[in-house]
């Protein structure tokens, strides 16, 4: 018999074992069912945020440009007054000058903005502040700017627009021309 109890001692603490097991299991299981819960909804309060973010910059950027536009139609609105009052008077002078003022109030807004030009007749050639259209080969130094054909502007130390420019590259001997039609050609 002593064999006997100790088996249903032995089948009663493996089940009871079993049954710890079987409710720590349980127990387990719903904690990770709820932490997935909890991470989906994470997942979906950060989607929600990415959206909600991506719509106030959106909001932001419009109200930005809105703001920009609200300072250049007084401009606007000069250049048409002077092509209006042109077409009533045709006085060429009053329009120039009008033009002219223009222009002063356009330069103003953009100094205001923080706007510079970027100097390039003359300087060295500077990639990161020039585009070379052209290069031309001359006998002297090379590298330098020798002719601007659209103006590169700059705002806090960034390139809004480089300098569109014909740039000179040093050559020892001048270039020869071309030859012209007729020298050496051995045409039967």
């Amino acid at each position: 018999m002593d064999e006997t109890n100790t088996e249903q001692t032995q089948t009663q603490e493996t089940n009871q074992e079993l049954a710890a097991l079987k409710a720590a299991l349980e127990a387990k299981e719903r904690h990770n069912k709820e932490l997935v819960e909890r991470l989906q909804r994470v997942h979906a309060d950060f989607e929600n945020y990415k959206k909600r973010i991506a719509r106030e910059n959106e909001e932001l950027f419009r109200r930005l440009e809105d703001a920009l536009l609200l300072e250049i139609l007084p401009i606007y609105d000069n250049f048409e007054r002077a092509f209006r009052t042109f077409n009533k008077n045709n006085d060429k002078d009053s329009f120039i000058e009008g033009v002219e003022r223009i222009f002063a109030q356009f330069h103003t807004f953009l100094a205001s903005k923080g706007v510079q030009p970027i100097v390039a007749l003359g300087e060295t050639f500077d990639p990161a502040l020039h585009e070379a259209l052209i290069t031309v080969e001359t006998t002297e130094a090379g590298g330098k700017v020798l002719e601007e054909f659209e103006r590169g502007y700059q705002r806090a130390g960034r390139v809004l627009r480089p300098s569109k420019v014909k740039v000179s590259r040093y050559s020892p001997s001048p270039p020869s021309p071309p030859p012209s039609e007729g020298e050496g050609s051995n045409k039967r």
